[in-house]
């Protein structure tokens, strides 16, 4: 919710108090819950690990565990993958030994409530790029994604 009581004293930087009175209350957030916790990934593929720190005006404990989408498309359902419960400091949820993939998401769960966020889902799965030599038309189809054949 909205409610975020901060009281200070009226002089010029003064210490400000901040309470949140529904923190240990999951459903008085309702459906506006995940869109106001704002998602920041520090994943790196070099060191096997995926990393996503939260950042909302009240803090959460939320649950951070992995799943697996099935299609880019924001709709697609996410698979939970066993036994990959991220550990959590400080809002920063890490796993390690994990190879990152466009496809491996994490899904935050508080409450009854859940939020997928794929961090590193590419803008486009392929690229097209088109040519013509005299009468013949190239197309030339990139992708990111490994093809099989």
């Amino acid at each position: 919710p909205a409610l975020l009581p901060q009281a200070s004293y009226p002089h010029h930087d003064s210490p400000r108090s901040k309470r949140c009175p529904f923190r240990d209350q999951p459903a008085a957030y309702g459906p506006e819950l995940w869109s106001s916790v704002r998602f920041h990934d520090y994943s790196a593929s070099s060191k096997d690990q995926m990393a996503m720190v939260l950042s909302a005006s009240c803090p959460l404990r939320a649950r951070a565990t992995l799943c697996w989408k099935e299609a880019v498309a924001e709709a697609a359902p996410c698979h939970d993958v066993p036994n990959s419960t991220a550990s959590e400091e400080e809002q920063a949820y890490t796993l390690d030994k994990v190879d990152v993939h466009p496809q491996l998401c994490f899904r935050f769960s508080y409450g009854n409530s859940s939020h997928v966020e794929c961090p590193h889902r590419p803008e486009t799965a392929w690229n097209v790029s088109v040519s013509t030599r005299g009468l013949q038309l190239h197309l030339r189809l990139t992708s990111s994604v490994p093809a099989a054949f």
